[in-house]
């Protein structure tokens, strides 16, 4: 928890998601403390994955609390509208390698899609393999027709009916997709879809 500054207590307070109905955060002993400390005033409320201590940017801060003159928090909760809840915020699982928390990220809006090539390249992948001894990848047809190489960040997460499942390193896979789209974990909660040109990009920027 932080204390707010004025002009943003006052923003959260006027803006249109301030006057919205949500849960309001769990009021804790720290938070009551840190009011009393500091009383008329406004309590920020951040967002679990970020060290409150630390710099905060205005889309962690889910909202701000009212202090009182007696260093009482007003049960008035002001929900922030920038706020980008964070993937420990919404359950997400504890991703497994560093692939994984960046699909995380970027699906929660805290890092861009564009990072996701050069982690890729660096990235264990299992793709589809008729035979343990199989070095080419193998894509398949989605409903609009296009030809896309499903990879996976995960043995588990391979799909059970797949005859084999073989390791390869994501630059290594680059040479060998011809073109056709890579999709993340088609089947999980969290996935994406690299054009082949963008990790060619990223090989490309590599050597410069």
């Amino acid at each position: 928890m932080a204390m707010a500054q004025r002009d943003e207590a006052d923003r959260l307070a006027s803006s249109p998601a301030g006057k919205r109905k949500q849960a309001k955060p769990k009021i804790t002993e720290e938070m009551r403390a840190n009011a009393r400390a500091n009383p008329n005033s406004w309590l920020y409320v951040i967002d679990e994955a970020f060290d409150p201590d630390g710099p905060v940017p205005s889309w962690a801060v889910v909202g701000a609390y009212p202090v009182n003159g007696a260093g009482e928090i007003v049960e008035d909760f002001h929900p922030n509208d920038r706020y980008r809840p964070s993937p420990k915020a919404l359950g997400f699982p504890e991703p497994r390698n560093e692939l994984e928390q960046l699909l995380q990220l970027v699906r929660t809006n805290h890092r861009p899609a564009a990072d996701l090539p050069r982690v890729i390249l660096d990235s264990t992948l299992f793709v589809y393999a008729l035979s343990p001894v199989q070095r080419t990848v193998i894509g398949f047809h989605n409903t609009d027709g296009k030809v896309l190489v499903p990879a996976y960040t995960a043995k588990a997460l391979v799909p059970r009916e797949w005859p084999h499942a073989r390791a390869v390193l994501g630059r290594d896979m680059v040479p060998l997709l011809a073109g056709h789209p890579v999709t993340i974990n088609p089947h999980d909660r969290l996935t994406a879809i690299i054009p082949s040109e963008h990790l060619d990009k990223a090989l490309l920027d590599e050597r410069r």
